[in-house]
């Protein structure tokens, strides 16, 4: 059944299992669940529709948030187990230089805990959220739409006038829906936790040998544990499984827990949009294409789509063209710090281990590695250029390139 198979979805309330919403959110993670909440709080009946038994479980993020994005988000401080003061970049050769802001710009969250707060300040704003629903077809007709899916081995439909998929890079129900037909890319990331068995900063490494097209990660997390990860454009376990050994072998970590891993998208996937129906966040590639972080871009595209939301009602049209104005707001906001992301990422993929070791000179005797601190933690792109450029003015004709 495709999305556009309505009439083949019957209505009749003997088979619908819940009374109708105004809106369904598909995925219970941090986007769909600030997403219902804002909506809730305007009055809408919202039905979120998450597939595990548990709001924030597995744990596939790092669960790194600017300050800004967890202000915006209006929740307490509870979930935040680490500061990010210091990040120790490293070549593949070894060499490094630290980063290290004036004042903390971003944290290290309880993902589990984070997710979790967000899901429950939804249900006190109005909203409904169903554990272990896992939704597996959608059909869109003129009345409304229609998710089903399992629950309890039972087969469950949810009935409303409006969906909205924020269900990651899960593409199953976007694709029927003609929705993400752009091919943005993709990356692979995994993770693990560790034992942290030495205090350090945070590291980020760069280079082919590390993480060939991407990065490597080790953050503390938190009391004697860390995160360890990598966004590879390769499969990521070797290379997971090659860096946890390399911190090991420095006597940092000890023994870790089990693998996980996920795509990652490198861009938009567009349209957003359709007839009844948005996505937000991953779904919708709303993401830095530099990291992969999904959150702070996830919010702004979950702003946009609320906003979208409430004057199509208010219009009584919630068809495709009264729509689109959400996928123009996002876009104009996220683009341009994409773009250059994607221009960046490609740039640092084309390099050699040995070029890497050249910039990272570069960077150190033009001082611009003094001004990293400075940039922001969420659009790093465009602030990175702005920085370059004013240390290269102040340091023409320095000397020490080999």
């Amino acid at each position: 059944m495709t999305g556009r198979d309505y009439r083949e979805f019957p209505f009749a309330m003997t088979e619908i299992r819940k009374s109708a919403s105004d809106i369904i959110v598909v995925g219970g993670g941090p986007i769909g669940c600030y997403l219902a909440r804002a909506l809730a709080r305007r009055g809408y009946h919202v039905t979120v529709l998450e597939e595990h038994p548990v709001v924030g479980e597995p744990v596939h993020c790092t669960g790194i948030i600017s300050l800004e994005a967890f202000d915006r988000v209006g929740l307490d401080r509870a979930a935040i187990v680490a500061s990010l003061d210091r990040i120790r970049v490293v070549a593949g050769t070894g060499l490094s230089f630290t980063v290290a802001p004036a004042e903390s710009r971003a944290v290290v969250v309880d993902r589990s805990r984070f997710d979790q707060a967000l899901s429950q300040e939804a249900m006190t704003a109005g909203a409904e959220v169903v554990l272990g629903m896992r939704v597996t077809r959608i059909a869109i007709g003129e009345e409304g739409v229609v998710a089903e899916g399992q629950r309890g081995g039972e087969i469950v439909r949810f009935r409303g006038s409006l969906l909205v998929l924020a269900t990651g890079v899960d593409q199953t129900l976007s694709r029927p829906l003609g929705l993400a037909r752009t091919r943005a890319g993709w990356l692979s990331g995994a993770q693990l936790t560790s034992e942290m068995r030495t205090a350090a900063d945070a590291e980020v490494h760069l280079g082919r040998t590390v993480a060939p097209g991407g990065f490597a990660w080790m953050v503390p997390s938190g009391g004697i544990t860390c995160r360890v990860g990598m966004l590879t454009r390769d499969h990521p376990r070797p290379q997971l499984e090659a860096f946890a050994q390399t911190l090991r072998s420095r006597g940092l970590i000890g023994d870790h827990g089990s693998y996980l891993s996920r795509p990652v998208p490198c861009g938009p996937r567009l349209p957003s949009f359709a007839d009844r129906v948005l996505a937000v966040g991953d779904a919708a590639g709303q993401v830095k294409t530099t990291t992969g972080g999904g959150i702070y871009f996830g919010l702004i595209g979950a702003d946009a789509a609320a906003e979208a939301i409430h004057r199509a009602f208010a219009q009584g049209d919630i068809s495709a063209a009264a729509l689109a104005e959400y996928e123009r707001t996002w876009t104009a906001s996220l683009f341009a710090e994409q773009r250059l992301g994607k221009k960046l990422r490609s740039y640092l993929h084309s390099l050699r281990d040995r070029d890497v070791d050249t910039l990272f000179r570069f960077l150190m005797a033009t001082r611009v590695v003094d001004g990293l601190g400075e940039l922001d933690f969420d659009r790093h792109c465009a602030g990175l250029l702005e920085v370059l450029g004013r240390r290269l003015q102040l340091s023409e004709g320095v000397d020490g390139l080999n």
